[in-house]
């Protein structure tokens, strides 16, 4: 009885100051569970969105639900897979696809809404996970890598698409997508499958295994245990006729993107070190084939993931909770031998690429550890919930066959080594030959209060409340070999230190207002106190209005608060290469720029301990009519409008101001960190269901989820022009989802049909883009894929992914060495028809 006195003052005492200080919601526990009181008897959830418990899941939040039976229609084995079905994210394969970047290689990152990752808000089971340890200086992958979830502990995948930072925090802009493992989970089952494509290449590998021991009603505690482990061999650019060369003039309006970083040396001003083979000549610059060999198309994986959640009776009001998750994966990559500039004996830049000293690797190993614990509760009338954890999230980048440069340079001059050579002495090499380490590692430290319940009764329910407090601490090391930071590493990117942390502290709370039968409001309010980066509140407004029974309309408007991340404030400087036929480039470098053919320059980035804070307003208007239970149809129109976005200037503006300059024969373009951009962006969700009655020949249902953009403006920097990207590369105006299932007997079987719209070959504004510049077509692949369960206890998966074969179509900016010289746009995939199987079985 003290116990609950003690709760029951300190929670009323959470909720008194919460209102005396403004305060509004914070939901890190958006975890959808069950809560029966002797007195209700009733069930109420936790939706994404709201930390309100409820009875009824419909909210003023537009949410988009996958369940455990729809995660197994999509034939996904992995969280990646599983993504490319949701048409409302953004699909970018860059982590997939990416060979050798020290902070992307191998890491999946979610988007929404034309935002970047950085704008996406990831929790599991309501808690938030750490950042990705190594990430870009500029922000690029400063977020949590979904690959490190275990999928086989999944019960649903609950995604909010109208923002969310009052109710969750800063960097919930875009949206939530919340994980939901499985809830007192009795039983074992174990999973094997087998996969491999059309062309005998990425043969992939499965396992997993659920154990779930304890009845949390009767016995008083549930224990879930899972196990994922996935290896997938890659798949070489070499194996398809779109990447199988990086000189695309044999694809119609392809260009010759081939390096000019030779082996044979291309002398600053014209002409070779060593004569250059008639076919790799192209005007006066010697070009080199990176795709021929070595880099992958899409990358191997050799992951594990774990996770235990434990749940435990303190009495009949009162559970306490643990949930412990661990990942790790392995990557090896290999790249061409280095390009850069080094000096030739008579002290002439040369653009080169020395292939003596062995191909580039790198050997990636990353771990995710995350442990949180806490105690729930209902405790007269309140519900409560403290929690408290800590992730960790480890990189480890060890890199080989890189030169020294200063050393490198020295054995050339004095000629002890022929850079142009094959020959040399193998000593020679090994007194400049490096092995740079990079280490990074980002914590998250959180713990969390937060209290709910119902105040009085209105006209149209109870008034509900939520409030709470939430303390964070964000911690980063990030150390690049010394070579690394002096930018000493021969062809390699130049990587900035960083070692730093901050606190964040927030107070919030949230009211749920049902003014008359079928209207309810959200009100809701967060206060955020971010050290080094400053305060802010962010309020979320919304309305749900239900005339009848068939027909929900639903409005809000959120405010958003994105600090920057503490790479992109404290990181230092980093650079890298690119090359370029643009003559505005080359002008600002006109005695080493030649004739403007493939010049090659640095982009070198840097953080800014004077940034400010991305400010943002998100709108959302919808509605959902279900006339009956067979048809259902859901509209909702988004608009997010963003200030103050951490950017670069963009090249052409950078020379006009002056920032350039030659430094060791390489031109390089000085680009660091600043609130610059903004951006509009908006469109409209589309949801139609329909299932069918059960007939002699199975129950149908059929889905189809579709995402169009209306709108993607950004003004680069104060002063600059719209930049309109609707529809132009990277940037396509909808993705599309179509999925008909169906049900007979013993089998279930899906039909899966993913498109993403077509899109104009160019990076520019559309008012830049040239009068006949070609047209990416839209893409579509169709899965097929089904079920057998008349087996007692086992259950076999047999599908095949990109049942036609359908082949990304080329992309002259693909081809570019900005966006991985692959030969196709990033939105689509060229692994080709893909033959999977498993078998799963339920021990007990």
């Amino acid at each position: 009885m003290m116990q609950e006195k003690i709760i029951a003052c300190s929670v009323r005492l959470m909720f008194i100051s919460g209102v005396a200080m403004g305060t509004g919601l914070f939901a890190h526990s958006a975890l959808a569970q069950e809560v029966k009181t002797e007195a209700e008897k009733i069930q109420k959830v936790t939706v994404t969105g709201s930390a309100i418990k409820r009875v009824d899941t419909e909210t003023a939040a537009p949410i988009e639900i996958y369940n455990k039976k729809d995660i197994e229609r999509t034939g996904a084995t992995t969280i990646p897979e599983l993504i490319k079905n949701l048409a409302s994210l953004d699909v970018n394969d860059t982590g997939e696809q990416t060979s050798n970047s020290p902070s992307g290689s191998g890491v999946t990152n979610i988007k929404m809404r034309g935002l970047s990752e950085r704008n996406v808000l990831i929790l599991l089971n309501g808690r938030r996970l750490p950042a990705n340890a190594l990430a870009d200086g500029s922000g690029a992958g400063a977020a949590v890598d979904v690959s490190s979830i275990p999928l086989s502990a999944l019960e649903r995948v609950e995604i909010l698409k109208d923002g969310g930072s009052a109710i969750y925090g800063a960097d919930a802009v875009a949206g939530v997508m919340n994980f939901i493992t499985k809830k007192n989970y009795q039983g074992a089952e174990g999973k094997a499958g087998y996969g491999k494509s059309s062309r005998s290449d990425a043969q992939e590998k499965t396992a997993s295994l659920v154990f779930g021991v304890g009845d949390y009603e009767k016995s008083g505690y549930n224990v879930l245990a899972s196990f994922d482990m996935i290896k997938r061999d890659p798949i070489m650019r070499n194996a398809r006729e779109i990447s199988r060369s990086s000189d695309f003039r044999r694809f119609f309006g392809g260009t010759d993107g081939r390096s000019g970083y030779s082996p044979y040396g291309n002398i600053a001003g014209g002409g070779q070190l060593k004569p250059c083979p008639p076919e790799d000549l192209s005007g006066t610059t010697c070009r080199f084939d990176t795709n021929k060999t070595l880099l992958t198309a899409v990358n191997g994986a050799d992951r594990f993931s774990g996770m235990l959640v434990g749940s435990f009776k303190v009495n009949n009001d009162i559970r306490a909770f643990a949930d412990f998750t661990y990942s790790e994966n392995k990557d090896h990559f290999e790249a061409q031998p280095a390009p850069g500039v080094y000096k030739d004996d008579q002290g002439r830049n040369v653009n080169g690429r020395f292939m003596q000293i062995g191909p580039r690797t790198t050997d990636r190993t990353g771990s995710l550890t995350q442990l949180a614990v806490g105690l729930e509760g209902n405790t007269r009338g309140i519900d409560w919930e403290i929690s408290a954890g800590k992730g960790v999230s480890k990189i480890t980048n060890q890199d080989s066959n890189y030169a020294q440069v200063d050393l490198f340079n020295d054995a050339i001059a004095n000629h002890r080594i022929d850079p142009t050579s094959t020959t040399n002495s193998e000593a020679e090499i090994n007194k400049f030959r490096l092995t740079p380490l990079r280490t990074g590692k980002s914590e998250l430290s959180f713990v969390n209060a937060k209290a709910s319940g119902a105040i009085l009764d209105l006209a149209g329910g109870p008034l509900s409340y939520a409030v709470g407090v939430s303390y964070l601490k964000d911690t980063l090391a990030d150390n690049p070999d010394q070579n690394q930071i002096d930018n000493l590493v021969f062809g390699s990117i130049q990587q900035a230190k960083v070692n730093a942390s901050r606190n964040s502290k927030a107070v919030f709370g949230e009211l749920s207002i049902p003014f008359i039968k079928n209207v309810e409001a959200q009100v809701a309010v967060r206060y955020d106190q971010i050290d080094g980066v400053g305060n802010k509140a962010s309020p979320k407004l919304a309305i749900r209005y239900q005339p009848v029974e068939s027909l929900m309309v639903r409005a809000s408007y959120a405010g958003s608060f994105l600090a920057p991340t503490l790479k992109q404030m404290y990181g230092g400087m980093d650079a890298g290469a690119e090359s370029t036929d643009d003559p505005t480039i080359c002008k600002a470098f006109p005695s080493i720029a030649g004739k403007c053919q493939n010049f090659s320059y640095l982009r070198v980035g840097g953080s800014n301990p004077d940034l400010k804070p991305e400010t943002g307003k998100t709108y959302n208007l919808g509605f959902v009519f279900a006339p009956s239970n067979i048809v259902s149809i859901g509209v909702d129109y988004f608009k997010i409008s963003k200030k103050n976005e951490i950017g670069t200037l963009e090249l052409e503006k950078a020379i006009e101001l002056g920032r350039y300059e030659i430094k060791n024969g390489e031109a390089r373009i000085l680009l660091n960190n600043q609130n610059l951009a903004s951006t509009d962006i908006s469109g409209v969700d589309l949801d139609f269901r329909l299932n069918l009655a059960k007939t002699a020949y199975g129950k149908f249902s059929l889905r189809n989820s579709t995402t169009l953009y209306t709108q993607i403006d950004s003004v680069p920097s104060a002063g600059e022009p719209t930049k309109n990207s609707l529809g132009i590369f990277l940037n396509p105006r909808y993705r599309n989802t179509f999925t008909l299932s169906a049900e007979y007997t013993d089998f279930n079987l899906a039909l899966v049909a993913r498109t993403t719209g077509e899109t104009l070959d160019s990076d520019l504004g559309k008012d830049k883009i040239p009068a006949g510049t070609p047209t990416i077509p839209s893409f579509t692949e169709v899965d097929f894929g089904g079920q057998y369960m008349g087996l007692k206890s086992l259950t076999l998966n047999a599908g095949i992914k990109n049942l036609f074969d359908r082949m990304p179509p080329y992309s002259k900016m693909g081809s570019t060495n900005q966006y991985g010289s692959l030969g196709y746009s990033t939105t689509h995939n060229l692994r080709g028809r893909f033959f999977y199987m498993s078998a799963n079985y339920k021990f007990y």
